[in-house]
């Protein structure tokens, strides 16, 4: 009911995550304005997102939707989705991102959409999986399946937010398992996480994917830090 919404928004105002004033009943997360000024990643930065990955592991093609910079109130929006208990505002960007990157078809040939694994440790502890719910937006938007359950997590590794390049590539090091090849075998997969700084963390995963079975993968994440750290 109608009223109930407006009760709860009284008691409990809804504030955009980037500018933090009021919402209106239609908007979600984020205000129109802030939505109209998302900071989309540029054409020419596409190539250095798949650069990330060169020479580490084989992949199709890589993209991001938004840059995030340190001091960039946009920023708010991955740290809600991760820290704040709002894994419904990953869900909705990246349903949005998915709409707009469609028509590149950078999604063609794609048949399944595999949210890199948290530790179970972590993942109990924030209560969810923000890539989860990520990958639940791509494939509402693109009708593509999420595959869950064939590659795990094994070690909660140390965050990686205050390390340098080097320290972020060893920190990764055999923290994932294959734990169910046959999801994947012979898929083209697109391997997701929120945000993309050196890579390591993807590449990881997606190493350990194509040690144990044989699948071709393209990277996607919400955000992306242009050059690095």
């Amino acid at each position: 009911m109608k009223w109930i919404s407006d009760l709860i928004d009284l008691i409990f105002p809804r504030t955009c995550l980037v500018c933090g004033e009021l919402l209106s009943p239609q908007e979600k997360d984020i205000c129109l304005d802030c939505l109209s000024k998302l900071p989309r990643i540029e054409k020419i930065h596409l190539e250095e997102i798949e650069k990330s990955f060169w020479g580490k592991i084989s992949i199709e093609r890589a993209t991001s939707f938004i840059y995030y910079h340190k001091s960039s109130p946009y920023n708010n929006i991955i740290h809600n989705l991760k820290y704040k208990n709002r894994p419904e505002a990953g869900e909705r960007l990246a349903f949005l991102a998915a709409t707009e990157i469609a028509e590149s078809g950078f999604f063609d040939g794609i048949d399944a959409i595999v949210p890199l694994p948290l530790s179970k440790k972590k993942e109990r502890k924030r209560g969810y999986n923000q890539c989860d719910h990520i990958a639940e937006g791509l494939s509402r938007a693109t009708g593509i399946p999420v595959i869950k359950g064939a590659v795990a997590r094994t070690t909660a590794n140390e965050t990686q937010t205050h390390k340098n390049r080097d320290e972020r590539w060893k920190n990764v090091e055999g923290i994932f398992a294959l734990t169910d090849a046959q999801k994947l075998e012979g898929k083209h997969i697109l391997l997701i996480d929120d945000i993309l700084t050196t890579g390591a963390t993807l590449a990881s995963c997606a190493k350990t994917i194509q040690d144990g079975c044989k699948c071709s993968i393209s990277i996607f994440t919400l955000a992306y830090t242009y050059n690095g750290i």
